[in-house]
């Protein structure tokens, strides 16, 4: 502790004008290097340096510009029939498609106009029958009514319907 109280006084009075004595520096026991290890390579100038470095990078670059060269025309002629094959299968692919959904909306359509046209064949069927059915209904009265109750049922439902159209 004492050395520490030594060391803030010589700081005080350094900083009041009177020069203090330069503090010795101990350095720690360093071990020194074996004699046996090659001695290091010359120093180079700044300007070595700086062609080296230059003359490796512009090798490097011949090198990877002349890599990339052949390599991209070597991929790009091998690749081409690859790519060329690919983009056709897809393409038919995309035109079987497109053809199967054209056929799907073709029969969906067929079968809705057949659908409609059986409805409004049995509601002209109905109708007409409708109209013979009042006249014979006058004339035969119960017969018809007792031989097909089925068709009753369909005569009110129809004239239910004719008459809310009214």
């Amino acid at each position: 502790m004492s050395s520490s109280n030594a060391a803030a006084i010589r700081r005080r009075v350094g900083a009041q004008g009177v020069p203090a004595p330069a503090p010795v520096q101990s350095t720690p026991n360093m071990p020194t290097p074996p004699s046996n290890l090659p001695a290091a390579p010359a120093q180079m100038t700044l300007q070595q340096v700086i062609s080296t470095v230059d003359k490796r990078l512009t090798q490097l670059e011949t090198i990877v510009k002349s890599n990339n060269n052949n390599t991209s025309n070597n991929e790009v002629s091998s690749d081409l029939p690859l790519i060329v094959d690919e983009f056709n299968n897809r393409f038919e692919l995309i035109v079987t498609e497109i053809n199967s959904l054209k056929d799907i909306v073709m029969k969906l359509q067929s079968y809705t106009m057949e659908v409609n046209k059986m409805l409004v064949d049995e509601r002209i069927h109905i109708l007409s029958d409708l109209g013979n059915n009042s006249v014979a209904s006058s004339t035969v009265g119960s017969r018809v009514r007792a031989s097909s109750p089925n068709s009753v049922d369909l005569k009110k439902m129809v004239e239910q319907e004719l008459n809310n159209e009214n």
